[in-house]
């Protein structure tokens, strides 16, 4: 746990799954949470009154951050509850669309989602860290960006982009304190979107080696391990939690 209760954590997608896992374990190292949902304001209502259990300061942001503007004003927010020490990009969108019948409306619509985003709350939130001479940025990324998948052509292309964009930052902020990841989650029981397609798409569906699925809270405690106070040495990596379904 951090000394420095004045620590922020912005968690986005963090009305439910794995997102409300993060914002519970980080609230554990002792940061303040910053919750945020694109339209569930219920589901981050829920995240809220879970964590402030933990005894620390915690709000809501409802916002669509495929806007630079949005963006922008998350930090706004976020600076309330002090100083904008981490920050994990968990959402995404996982649509199932055969490449035959995708439209380029369709592939645009996740790359805004799942890349997009990215760079907007990069944008605005690094400057704030550099402030301070630390931060930690955790990018989540997708397995079927690394076995790959059929009816995911858009989600795959944008989950590999993750990975570089996670890298690049990482060699260019190196001399800053700010170390930035991707946390790849394999098979998680989650409560998953219409949208995201029920076929058997790819491997990952089947239970991995362990015999199960893995829990939100399992992918939530390897981001809180690389947003803690001893993980200044590790950037610029792609770190899986999938029970042994793939072996980088």
């Amino acid at each position: 746990m951090f000394k420095n209760k004045n620590k922020v954590a912005i968690v986005t997608g963090a009305a439910k799954n794995i997102g409300r896992a993060t914002c519970e374990s980080l609230s554990k190292l002792g940061y303040n949470i910053l919750v945020h949902a694109n339209t569930d304001k219920n589901g981050a209502d829920e995240t809220i009154k879970l964590i402030k259990k933990n005894g620390i300061q915690s709000s809501r942001f409802i916002g669509d951050l495929t806007k630079q503007d949005t963006a922008s004003e998350l930090v706004i927010e976020a600076s309330k509850l002090g100083n904008i020490s981490a920050l994990v990009n968990n959402a995404s969108q996982r649509e199932f669309n055969k490449f035959d019948d995708m439209t380029f409306d369709d592939w645009r619509f996740v790359m805004s989602i799942n890349l997009d985003s990215l760079f907007h709350t990069c944008k605005a939130v690094i400057p704030e860290m550099k402030k301070n001479n630390w931060g930690r940025i955790i990018n989540l990324g997708g397995l079927s960006a690394h076995i790959s998948a059929i009816g995911r052509a858009h989600v795959i292309t944008s989950k590999s982009a993750v990975v570089g964009f996670s890298r690049a930052l990482a060699m260019e902020y190196a001399e800053t304190g700010i170390t930035i990841n991707t946390v790849v989650p394999g098979l998680i029981d989650t409560i998953r979107g219409a949208s995201a397609g029920s076929s058997l798409v790819h491997p990952s569906h089947s239970n991995p080696p362990v015999g199960r699925k893995g829990y939100p809270e399992e992918v939530a405690t390897m981001i809180s391990n690389l947003c803690g106070p001893n993980s200044d040495f590790i950037t610029g990596q792609t770190i899986h939690v999938n029970g042994g379904s793939y072996f980088p």
